[in-house]
């Protein structure tokens, strides 16, 4: 019985893909520092938590629509390989869902609307429009700029022209990381019948679209930095941001050198870096609303975490553990 429980634990924690987690909380957090003023604790709380269990509640409901794709692909994967029942994570995902509406009530009018945005855009993505290119990355990018609007609705109206060049900042960004994160997937989601941008495209077009959107993302960032009159003077925060920008490269760069020729671990590699890039990016924009010392304390930590979660974890999610170390 006790190693059923562990066992069931895992393959909810595997679910959650944990490595991701720190990521998102940073974004509401963003949203409520650019929103002005000195918010209540309760409300930073809520601006963290709420995006998060969102987003643990999309990734089983991700899994769970894809559990027929996965059984074909990625049996290892919980749903497929027994570990996690269809119904649980339906039911999770679900309660996730509901868990969010609960605490969106919190703010009002506003952030209920934001948050029924979201819902939407989660159960799209995982229902219909993962399958179908360009479409699916926009509408799973789309969580981070809702994530950052409803932080932002927590502590005053999100109907802030400084916010624009965040929000769009935040979609491109999300967009360009979920484009990246196909290219590991393209002979499993073509036997599946889902036609990707890297499967519909190739490879190549796949990389340069997602170079252009996280060279938007990153323009839109530095933009909205600089002429937002935020607390953190511009130039701090351009150097805030170079950690991010020397990740985004890295990540980048390995991926146009194997443009050619994309192997599915290189692929998970440039993923991996840009899923630390954007805890620094994240971070940064923390930084202009709520201080770079807090910025620091929430980053140190969530970039530890996401490295070593990721170390232990992602190749075995992904590849499953017999293909986890191969080149």
């Amino acid at each position: 019985m006790a190693s059923h429980r562990a066992g069931a634990l895992r393959a909810h924690v595997r679910t959650w893909r944990p490595y991701t987690l720190w990521y998102i909380g940073l974004v509401g957090l963003a949203g409520a520092g650019l929103a002005g003023g000195h918010p209540a604790w309760w409300r930073l709380v809520a601006a963290w938590a709420t995006p998060t269990l969102g987003w643990i509640g999309g990734h089983y409901l991700s899994d769970y629509f894809d559990r027929d794709l996965d059984a074909a692909s990625k049996p290892h994967r919980p749903i497929p390989s027994g570990a996690l029942r269809p119904a649980a994570a339906l039911g999770c995902g679900i309660g996730c869902l509901v868990g969010v509406g609960t605490l969106a009530v919190a703010g009002g009018w506003p952030t209920l609307t934001v948050a029924a945005l979201a819902t939407v855009a989660i159960v799209a993505y995982g229902r219909a429009l993962k399958a179908r290119g360009l479409a699916g990355n926009a509408a799973r990018g789309a969580l981070g700029a809702l994530t950052l609007l409803y932080g932002a609705a927590l502590v005053d109206s999100p109907a802030q022209w400084t916010l624009l060049s965040f929000v769009l900042a935040f979609w491109a960004h999300d967009t360009s990381s979920n484009l990246v994160g196909t290219l590991r997937d393209v002979p499993g989601d073509r036997a599946g019948g889902y036609t990707t941008m890297p499967v519909r495209h190739g490879d190549r077009i796949a990389i340069a679209t997602a170079l252009a959107l996280y060279g938007l993302a990153l323009a839109s960032a530095t933009v909205g930095g600089w002429v937002g009159g935020h607390r953190t003077v511009p130039l701090v925060y351009l150097v805030s941001l170079t950690p991010a920008a020397l990740l985004g490269a890295a990540a980048f760069r390995s991926l146009l050198a194997h443009r050619t020729r994309l192997s599915a671990n290189v692929a998970l590699r440039g993923h991996e870096l840009l899923v630390l890039e954007r805890v620094c990016l994240a971070a940064a924009v923390v930084g202009l609303g709520l201080g770079l010392t807090t910025a620091g304390v929430l980053a140190v930590p969530a970039l530890v975490v996401t490295g070593w979660t990721q170390a232990r974890l992602r190749s075995g999610h992904e590849f499953g553990p017999s293909l986890s170390h191969l080149g």
